[in-house]
């Protein structure tokens, strides 16, 4: 893309001119311009200005300070424009194209309508008669209602002379309420309505109690009402950001970058609104506690998604319920007793680790959720906050020395670590407890179970993928899909499907295509559970665009093939993995399916992995009667196949009576070489040579893996708690049954190459940081049943059995 010089400006401007003053036209068309392309200082000496095009490039928005007093006509089609809002300071606009701008919505014309009072020409049609019904008639309504909303229920609280304090605090309360209360026109336009609201309230303010808020500083103003929480809230709700007709079944729940916390509850108890299909894995009657708030006599129940179907043997569904090991562990300590069903709110803030000493305060900040909730909340730490202790838990095994802990400084947000050297341990934070997946909102919910979280692949400046981190996480369980900005702790989006129990969901990278054939680089995520039934989703467009069925059984796992964005492997619970093409996306999100290849895995695959030297070649599929490798190559005729190899593990050989161990419940890769599994009940992790396993194949069907280390764990009975991994930092992750995550550096075991038989100790366990609400005593761990790191390990995210996602940074 050509740099924005005085020499381009001149030689595209018109008339020909040697002075940028005097030109009148200018076309930066088709330039593949972004935002940081457009030089303000330069572009402001156009004071003659008149007609700007600058479509057919890559930009989200123009610079605020862009003052052209002469602009009549701009011409911003097939751009990526966000907001609109910029475009105010051009006051004598009269026409303005925004054709093919993807995210633009019917909200946003009517708010340009209002900003630009000489528009008349928007996107080439006449829009003078309803841009001045918008600018009177509707704002008059709207003024109208606000002042009502204000003398019915905020006037006759304000005190006869009232404090700048008071009169703040009132304010913040009616803005808020203004905004959530005051309803008018299609529901098209509620983003329009609920800006325009928000504009007229302040105004009222200012006029009434004197308080000057500016539009410029909403954020910082205003959306603090949001009482104790960081809460980040847009003009609009990414609900708009489509057509409605577009919107299948699921729906967007959350307005975006909107943080969504918990209120304190009462004492918890255990929901009964299991799913009637899944099997128990543990069943367990428990002695409450004052500290872990829970009642007397609490029967917690805890069952894993694999439950559409029973597992393959019966005798896996009670283990932990006769097994002398778990009554060993229960003993230990008062903390194991107690699988407690509260979570922190949506909101913890951040809980350093103190070695020896009292754990830092955690607050817990709440937001209301709904206009009729309250709007104050307590937002610092007071005297009535509990303080944090380390937890009196000690392990059978030995206790690895931890590292980075104890450090009671918070790292500024937005930090970014260089990788580290081989001196440089990786030391984790905590930084907030989410509570987003809750049944209707419901702060009471800790019932339901969270299977699946992935970063979102991050798209470079040349539109592919390159690994780079991304702070954007997704995660899956009960009704919802969300889409959680890890830095901030904001849930961006919400999709809900009622009835649906997600289970899995899996990103990828695809070009949509444009009106004119242009190609953009966007994420895709598709999800999928009980219902057999997989969803793709836009993001950023905040559309869940199709469906399709895969299965009249339930949906265990998804993976994108990294060699074919648009090819999708599905597995079920009727033991079938099937491959699918689900095309690419244009303007109209139309999309075409197609099934390309069915595996028989003989049982329910639980995890899928490509492998990475031969992504087109090889899949990996671990199944609930173990690891089998496929031949996927679409160049052979054969549509339905059978397993070429199973693979045979050394804990297979300590077969018990009521464990053959062949249930797989994590898999992952490392490097294109390096392995990482383990099967439920292991009480290790192993890691295995794919080479040389692959070249130790003889004519059998059954080939023993080559196994480089194995990693000591949990010896906990649960399955189905899935690892990760960060080949970028020679990292494994796993969490177990007590909130706990087990980390392990093996680069140095890496690096040694050899074999060993000596279990390696994890290299740090980050303990569950044992939160605090206020009235409720310390909140206990629980079950972590999947993490995901983003690939320069700056957030790892783990998702537990209570509704609960912790998000963890690097310090």
């Amino acid at each position: 893309m050509p740099t924005i010089t005085e020499k381009l400006l001149l030689e595209r401007g018109r008339p020909k001119s040697t002075q940028l003053e005097k030109i009148k036209s200018l076309n930066l068309s088709d330039l593949s311009l972004e935002n940081a392309d457009l030089d303000s200082t330069l572009l402001r000496r156009l004071t003659s200005l008149e007609e700007l095009d600058v479509s057919g490039n890559l930009l989200t928005e123009l610079p605020a300070s862009l003052p052209l007093p002469a602009l009549r006509r701009l011409n911003c089609a097939n751009n990526q424009l966000e907001e609109v809002t910029s475009l105010k300071q051009f006051r004598m606009l009269e026409e303005l194209s925004l054709e093919d701008n993807l995210y633009m919505t019917i909200s946003d014309s009517y708010k340009l309508m209002f900003l630009l009072p000489k528009l008349r020409r928007l996107s080439g049609k006449e829009i003078t008669s309803t841009a001045n019904h918008v600018r009177f008639v509707t704002s008059e309504e709207l003024s109208r209602r606000v002042s009502s909303l204000w003398e019915r229920s905020f006037q006759e609280r304000l005190p006869s002379s009232p404090s700048a304090a008071q009169a703040r605090v009132l304010g913040k309360e009616f803005v808020k309420a203004a905004e959530t209360q005051v309803k008018y026109g299609a529901s098209s336009l509620s983003d329009y309505t609920k800006w325009r609201v928000k504009m007229i309230a302040r105004e009222l303010l200012s006029s009434r109690l004197g308080l000057q808020c500016e539009a410029s500083s909403e954020e910082e103003d205003l959306s603090e009402c949001e009482s104790g929480s960081d809460v980040r809230e847009e003009a609009g709700s990414e609900q708009n950001r489509v057509p409605a007709a577009k919107r299948k079944e699921i729906s967007s729940e959350s307005s975006p970058r909107k943080k969504t916390c918990l209120s304190a509850a009462d004492d918890i108890t255990q929901s009964a609104e299991r799913s009637p299909r899944r099997c128990v894995r543990f069943e367990n009657v428990s002695t409450a506690t004052d500290k872990a708030g829970l009642s007397p006599g609490v029967k917690l129940r805890e069952s894993p998604r694999k439950s559409v179907q029973s597992l393959r043997s019966p005798r896996k569904l009670d283990q932990s319920q006769q097994s002398p090991m778990k009554a060993a562990q229960s003993q230990q300590s008062s903390r194991k007793t107690v699988q407690s069903q509260q979570s922190p709110s949506k909101s913890i803030k951040k809980a350093e680790h103190s070695e020896q000493s009292l754990r830092k305060p955690v607050v817990i900040k709440e937001s209301p959720r709904k206009a009729d909730q309250p709007k104050a909340a307590v937002s610092q730490p007071d005297s009535s906050l509990d303080t944090l202790r380390k937890s009196p838990r000690k392990r059978q095994e030995k206790e690895p020395a931890k590292k980075g802990q104890g450090e009671e400084g918070e790292e500024e947000q937005g930090s970014r670590t260089p990788r580290r050297t081989s001196k440089d341990p990786i030391t984790m934070k905590p930084l907030h407890f989410l509570q987003c997946h809750s049944k209707q909102n419901s702060p009471d919910d800790f019932s339901t179970q969270l299977w699946a979280c992935a970063f979102e692949p991050r798209i470079d400046s040349s539109g592919g993928s390159r690994g780079h981190s991304s702070r954007t996480v997704a995660t899956c369980g009960g009704e919802s899909v969300c889409i959680i900005d890890c830095e901030t702790g904001s849930v961006l989006n919400k999709y809900k499907v009622s009835g649906e129990e997600f289970f899995c969901l899996a990103w990828s990278m695809m070009t949509l295509l444009t009106g004119d054939g242009r190609g953009h680089r966007v994420s895709v995520l598709a999800a999928a559970g009980r219902r057999g039934v997989v969803k793709l989703i836009h993001p950023k467009a905040s559309l869940a665009y199709g469906e399709f069925r895969a299965s009249r059984r339930a949906v265990s796992t998804l993976c994108f093939s990294p060699a074919q964005e648009s090819f999708l492997f599905t597995g079920t619970y009727d033991k079938k993995i099937i491959l699918w093409d689900i095309g690419g996306l244009d303007c109209e999100y139309k999309f075409k399916v197609s099934q390309l290849l069915i595996l028989e895995a003989a049982s329910i695959p639980l995890h899928l992995r490509l492998v990475p030297s031969a992504p087109e070649h090889h899949l990996l599929a671990g199944c609930e009667d173990g690891l089998l490798l496929f031949d996927i190559q679409l160049s052979k005729n054969q549509l339905k196949r059978s397993s070429e190899l199973e693979f045979q593990f050394p804990v297979y050989k300590k077969e018990e009576e009521e464990n053959e161990f062949r249930l797989i419940d994590s898999l992952s890769f490392l490097s294109n070489d390096i392995v990482v599994s383990k099967s439920a009940m292991q009480g290790s992790i192993y890691l295995w040579s794919w080479s040389k396993t692959l070249a130790s194949r003889r004519k059998s069907r059954e080939v023993e893996v080559e196994i480089l280390a194995e990693l000591q764990w949990s010896s906990t009975e649960l399955p189905y708690i899935s690892l990760s991994t960060c080949p970028g930092e020679d990292y494994v992750v796993c969490g177990d049954e007590k909130g706990d995550l087990w980390t392990y550096e093996v680069s140095q075991c890496l690096r040694a190459g050899a074999k060993t038989d000596k279990m390696i100790p994890p290299t740090q366990i980050l303990e569950w940081p044992v939160p605090n609400r206020k009235g409720h005593g310390p909140i206990a761990g629980t079950s972590v049943n999947s993490v995901a790191m983003d690939p320069e390990l700056q957030y790892l995210v783990a998702l537990t059995d209570k509704n609960i996602a912790a998000v963890w940074r690097r310090a």
